[in-house]
């Protein structure tokens, strides 16, 4: 995985977006099956207030993750910086989009940091994360 050249990435290009279902499946792989847990337990969920179990904050960044690695491979791995906002909760059964645009490009050393505004929302448009991810392309 080398590093991206700054050269082809521009100011507000909009990145491709990634689609995710959220399965109840992989809400347990992230937090581990136990009772009374707003995550898996959907009763002890729908007592705390929700419709389903939450998934775990965790995930939707993993998946903004994804979208970085895309646009900068070892850039991201190796140099990324994230800092997210969850603005409303994702339950089992919703589908996410991760959205990016580049934002700016600043010299860092030899290298140039990408900086990428993200927003996540659910399958009726409302945002459920926003925030900055950033990384690293050669010069």
């Amino acid at each position: 995985m080398s590093l991206v050249a700054q050269q082809t990435i521009a100011i507000d290009q909009d990145l491709p977006s990634i689609d995710k279902p959220i399965s109840q499946r992989q809400i347990d792989c992230y937090s581990g099956v136990r009772p009374r847990s707003i995550h898996t337990d959907p009763e002890w969920a729908r007592k705390k207030g929700f419709a389903a179990p939450l998934a775990q904050g965790m995930m939707s960044s993993a998946y903004v993750s994804q979208m970085m690695v895309a646009l900068l491979g070892e850039g991201f791995v190796k140099g990324g910086k994230m800092n997210v906002k969850f603005i409303k909760p994702v339950l089992a059964g919703d589908t996410l989009t991760m959205h990016g645009r580049v934002r700016e490009k600043q010299p860092e050393g030899e290298r140039t940091r990408v900086v990428v505004e993200f927003w996540c929302e659910n399958q009726d448009g409302i945002k459920t994360m926003v925030g900055e991810a950033s990384g690293l392309a050669s010069s």
